[in-house]
Formats: C-alpha cells, sequence, structure tokens
C-alpha cells in the first residue's frame, strides 16, 4: 500500500509539475536577455534560455553539447521568430530508454493539445528526428521542449537534445508567365481543340510562340494562328493582330483535325524568333450599334519597295460581311477573301490604302486575319 500511495503521489506531482509550473518559476538559469532565435539555423540546446530539471551537457572535452532532459523537466526558447513559417521541426537527440520527447509553443502542453511528439528510440550516438506538428507556426514564440511523465512508459527518462531546426515550408513553383488551357470536341472522324494562351503577369507579354508535340496527330486546318511543321512538332506562332497578350489578358486559337486519336497534349512555350518589321501592317476601328458594325482598315506597306498586289483573309467566325467598299470580297468555307478594288492595287513605299465593310449581327473587339503581298 505504501508503494502504491508513493506512486501515486509521484505521477501526481510529477504531472502537477509538468503541466502546471510557469516561465516565472524557472529559476535554474535565471532570467537572459535575448535577442531574436533564427529557427531556420541550427539552435543548440545549450542556449535555451530556461532549464528545468535540466541541465547543459559537456563532452569529454569540457565543450557544450546540448542539453539533458529529465522526465518533468524541459528547456525553454523566447523570442523565436518563424517568419516564414514552419509544421515540422528536426530535433538531433539521443536517449538510453524509449523515450517520450515534446514539442510545444508559447505554453506547457498535455498530451492532447501539445504541438509534437516523438518517441526517441535508445541508441548509442545522436539521431535526427522529424517532428510534424499539428499545426503551421507563424510569428514570434516562446519554445518548450520537454520530456512528459507517460504512466504507460514508466521511470524516468533522461534525452540528450543536441539542437533543433524548423524546416522551411515549401516554397511554391512560380505561375508561368504563360499557361495554356484547351477544350477537345471529338467526333467519330475528327476532332477540334480550342485554345486559350493565358498571360499570368502584370505586364504585356510581345510575341509568343508554342510548341506542341505531334504524337501521331495531324493538324488539318487552324485559325487565328500560323502552324508549322518541325519534325516532332507544330510549332505555333500568333499572327500579327494578336501576337500582343495583354497583361492578364488572354488569346485565343483553335486547330481541326481529321483524325480521331485525340489532341496532343505535350505542349511547351518557347522563345519566338525575332522578325524583320513586317513588310505589311493592318489596323483596323470597328463601329457597333444593335445588329450592325462597320469595319474600316488601313492597310500600310512599310517596305522602301513598292507593292503591286495584296489580298485580306478575314476569319468568318468573327464577321458577317454584308457590303463593302473600295475592296472586292469573295468568300470561302472559312474566310471572306479580299482583294483591291483595282485603283489601290498598287501601294507605294511607306503608303497606305483604306477601305471598309459592313456586317450584320454582332461583332466582338478582334478579328482574326492573314494579310499576304501577292507577287
Amino acid at each position: 500500500m505504501k508503494k502504491l500511495l508513493t506512486g501515486l503521489l509521484s505521477v501526481c506531482l510529477a504531472a502537477s509539475l509538468f503541466f502546471s509550473m510557469n516561465i516565472t518559476s524557472l529559476a535554474a538559469e535565471g532570467d537572459k536577455d535575448t535577442n531574436t532565435i533564427n529557427p531556420y539555423e541550427r539552435v543548440e540546446a545549450e542556449d535555451a534560455n530556461y532549464f528545468a530539471y535540466s541541465y547543459k551537457a559537456n563532452s569529454a572535452d569540457g565543450s557544450p553539447c546540448g542539453a539533458v532532459i529529465s522526465t518533468i523537466g524541459y528547456i525553454v526558447f523566447q523570442n523565436v521568430d518563424f517568419g516564414e513559417g514552419t509544421d515540422t521541426i528536426n530535433v538531433c537527440a539521443q536517449a538510453a530508454d524509449l523515450s517520450p520527447l515534446w514539442f510545444m509553443v508559447d505554453s506547457l502542453k498535455d498530451e492532447n493539445t501539445s504541438e509534437g511528439k516523438i518517441e526517441v528510440t535508445p541508441s548509442e550516438g545522436l539521431e535526427v528526428y522529424n517532428v510534424k506538428l499539428n499545426t503551421t507556426i507563424t510569428g514570434v514564440h516562446t519554445i518548450y521542449i520537454g520530456v512528459p511523465y507517460l504512466p504507460n512508459m514508466g521511470g524516468m527518462h533522461y534525452v540528450n537534445v543536441d539542437y533543433w531546426v524548423a524546416e522551411k515550408p515549401p516554397v511554391p513553383e512560380p505561375t508561368p508567365e504563360l499557361t495554356l488551357e484547351y477544350d477537345v470536341y471529338c467526333w467519330g472522324s475528327g476532332y477540334k481543340v480550342d485554345f486559350k494562351v493565358v498571360n499570368n503577369s502584370d505586364e504585356d507579354v510581345v510575341g509568343w510562340a508554342l510548341k506542341i508535340k505531334k504524337n501521331g496527330h495531324s493538324f488539318d486546318h487552324s485559325w487565328c494562328v500560323n502552324v508549322k511543321d518541325d519534325g516532332d512538332y507544330f510549332i505555333v506562332t500568333p499572327l500579327d493582330w494578336n501576337s500582343v497578350i495583354p497583361a492578364n489578358g488572354t488569346v485565343e486559337f483553335g486547330i481541326l483535325s481529321s483524325d480521331n486519336v485525340g489532341v496532343a497534349s505535350e505542349y511547351e512555350f518557347i522563345d519566338p524568333v525575332p522578325v524583320e518589321d513586317e513588310k505589311l501592317g493592318l489596323d483596323y476601328s470597328i463601329q457597333s450599334w444593335d445588329d450592325g458594325y462597320n469595319v474600316n482598315f488601313t492597310l500600310t506597306n512599310n517596305s522602301d519597295t513598292q507593292l503591286n498586289g495584296w489580298t485580306l483573309k478575314l476569319n468568318k467566325s468573327d464577321i458577317n460581311i454584308t457590303s463593302s467598299w473600295s475592296v472586292n470580297v469573295e468568300e470561302t468555307d472559312d474566310y471572306y477573301i479580299l482583294t483591291p478594288a483595282g485603283w489601290n492595287t498598287i501601294v507605294g513605299p511607306h503608303d497606305s490604302t483604306t477601305f471598309g465593310i459592313q456586317g450584320s449581327g454582332e461583332i466582338g473587339t478582334e478579328i482574326g486575319y492573314e494579310l499576304e503581298e501577292m507577287k
């Protein structure tokens, strides 16, 4: 009975000491003036601000080698700045027998509230243990590292803690400047892919190019882009009018294919090949109303030589032409083909010519086109 009573008193005393002792009662080392501790660099246990039921350890040559913490003991580190946050602590420790070691934030905790717990296994040398916390710590805190009394582990335990260090959270991969989104629409004999190039930056992207792996696919038709065959890849480049992607904006284009194996999804953005100023330039302005619109075009010869003919292809998906002036208009399945009216076939060096169309229905802010010089 006496032994049982003594054991119960010991348990109660140990629990009381471990869980109720506050920082003002830590007199083993006394108060210390401390600077902010950087937890992302090795924090030596012997540099703790307070020691309770624990002491600094020394190696054979007298040099410090951490702290020894006994059951119900702990060491305290004040002003620890977790400015980058952490949810993982690495502790270098050693024990003669299986021993609990807890990592606590701002106060002593019980088994249910301690932020991190490990068991130090018997070893002849120091080992590094990974303490996964049950929360992410940010800001400045006081850190307690202690050895609790646990009835199921019994007896006294002594843990030699050499150092500890916090792991920085992984740095997220930066969002690429350009990303690609696409939707695939399949039928039995082919498919269509609508692509969207997204500019994730706060600045305009001037010029872009995309390399798509073929993987056995074929692109029979495209709109709003140029597509060039390059061995195992298709090289996709913009037209003049969509070569600049506004800050946080998008550019859309598409392809049609007559095969039935789906779309090649392996791709990468590549640096566009610098090109000389285009010989031909095209500007246009749109004036719209409820059920129609006018589009005025200005074609410019940017070169030092005379332009002897030109052809302009406009995407039918963007406009619906009902009349025109200063141009001839023909149709194919996907395009309106605009050619000079005769008097404006020749455009002198650094000169321009104007023409226009009227359309019905609604119109967007951009018109897909291809402009070619006729030799």
